[in-house]
């Protein structure tokens, strides 16, 4: 009974240049509650909670990264250093601690 589906869906494969996969595959809806905050339907937990252009937020726990080697980061030029956040690596203006950029996150 399967061989027929298999055939049907390579067949369609064929036809539109779209995998079976994609072509099954559905968006999963934002649950209400995530619906209405304004962050893409990103779990609380994993909402950025600062912004690239804006100062770092107030209460959030942040650690400047000294030992840049173990990084792999270049030297800062003094203007800027990097700091800890979330466990993303983040580039801040040193006088007004504006967020410059985001490296990404550190693996484990």
């Amino acid at each position: 009974m399967r061989k027929p589906v298999i055939t049907i869906l390579a067949a369609t494969t064929l036809i539109t240049g779209v995998s079976a996969g994609a072509a099954l595959a559905q968006p999963k809806p934002c649950p209400p509650g995530l619906a209405k905050r304004d962050n893409g339907c990103l779990p609380p937990g994993l909402a950025k909670r600062y912004v690239v252009g804006q100062p770092l937020p107030e209460g959030l726990t942040y650690e400047l990264i000294t030992d840049l080697a173990r990084y792999g980061l270049t030297p800062p030029d003094g203007e800027w250093l990097y700091y800890l956040v979330d466990g993303e690596v983040l580039k801040i203006a040193d006088a007004t601690f504006v967020v410059l950029d985001a490296l990404g996150l550190l693996g484990n």
